[in-house]
């Protein structure tokens, strides 16, 4: 049975679905409504963040089900060996998760802006990724931010977000340029000059790509490590 808890030191795997729940507990904790923490008798963890949802561990699929039903989150995450039956209120997606090759190079220096002009980089994102709240996504970066749990970088009107960097596994997100400059490069530049820093640290840096970015990673040489499939709830108009 799938309950609610509250402590923290649950056992995670070493994957994207393990530390990014691990990051959500180390930001936030499990004290705030808008962040729960849910575990079943077999090792599987749930973490709800808002309308996010993200699963890692084992699971009788028809229980989860009936778990996701019930709660009706608007974006769900879950591994691979997972297969969810849900109902036609969502779509799937099929994404591939990169890794950044080993021997990544910028082959330039350039100013990129470190966890300053945080607020410059919302209507990038805004644009990207439809992030219609200001005041929620600020509150939530720079509280992230504060925790050691995320950065953000700004290079001209291009932004990347680290969500997250455990165990050496650096996971990177939000990659957004405004919508007049793109085609210039900046992209691919700032994300060459973060990876190759990153490398230097001795540090594996991820990414996940829908269908749409997919050759645009593989130019860069990023290596497909996986597929799998992120579930959104439709919105009816």
């Amino acid at each position: 049975m799938i309950k609610q808890i509250h402590r923290t030191d649950v056992k995670l795997s070493e994957s994207y679905y393990g530390y990014k729940i691990r990051s959500y507990l180390n930001a936030y904790g499990t004290e705030y409504d808008f962040c729960r923490l849910f575990a079943n008798e077999n090792g599987g963890v749930i973490l709800v963040y808002n309308s996010t949802m993200v699963a890692d561990g084992s699971f009788d699929e028809s229980e989860l089900d009936g778990f996701i039903q019930m709660l009706k989150p608007i974006t769900i995450e879950v591994p691979d060996y997972i297969s969810l039956e849900l109902d036609e209120q969502y779509s799937r997606t099929e994404r591939t998760l990169f890794k950044a090759p080993d021997d990544i190079c910028c082959g330039e220096e350039f100013d990129v802006k470190h966890n300053t002009f945080i607020a410059d980089c919302f209507p990038m994102l805004s644009e990207s990724f439809g992030i219609a709240e200001f005041d929620e996504w600020y509150v939530d970066i720079c509280h992230r931010i504060r925790h050691g749990v995320s950065d953000i970088y700004l290079y001209k009107t291009t932004t990347v977000t680290k969500a997250f960097d455990i165990n050496g596994f650096v996971f990177l997100s939000h990659i957004a340029t405004a919508k007049s400059d793109r085609g210039q490069g900046t992209a691919g530049k700032l994300l060459k000059r973060l990876c190759e820093s990153l490398k230097k640290d001795c540090k594996d840096v991820y990414l996940y790509s829908k269908e749409e970015r997919y050759t645009f990673y593989l130019s860069l040489g990023f290596e497909k490590v996986l597929t799998d499939t992120v579930y959104e709830k439709k919105i009816l108009n």
